[in-house]
């Protein structure tokens, strides 16, 4: 089997692969000219091809949590105190660290309106039927 190119890491001082660094630098250049949704639609798609394993412990996760649920259609769920929740999308933490080093929080909030947004562009992380 044949060892990967690996390029050395002189901030963080760690050995990275080569087609990681080639990643970062592909998103960096996209994040200089691209819409910010096109830029998390690469991640997204980046993130599911280099941890396969992850993107599929994610799928079944995401199925569990949708065959918990007391009403599929909305994401209602009961939390037993006269009080229920709804849940919208279930978010990698890989993933948000991601597009986290890509973007500050005062470039991209992460707030309710992005989840929204987020959900109805990458349908596979929205819980309900219906947003």
């Amino acid at each position: 089997m044949d060892s990967p190119l690996v390029a050395y890491d002189g901030v963080a001082r760690k050995v990275r692969r080569a087609d990681d660094v080639l990643l970062v630098e592909k998103i960096m250049e996209a994040r200089k000219n691209q819409d910010p949704w096109k830029v998390i639609e690469f991640m997204v798609e980046a993130w599911a091809k280099k941890a396969p394993e992850e993107f599929n412990a994610f799928k079944v996760h995401l199925q569990d949590t949708r065959s918990g649920l007391d009403d599929r259609k909305f994401g209602t769920t009961s939390s037993g105190k006269d009080m229920d929740r709804r849940l919208t999308i279930v978010f990698p933490q890989d993933l948000m660290y991601m597009i986290r080093s890509v973007y500050k929080s005062d470039e991209l909030p992460m707030d309710r309106r992005f989840f929204d947004e987020f959900g109805k562009r990458f349908r596979i992380f929205q819980i309900p039927e219906k947003l």
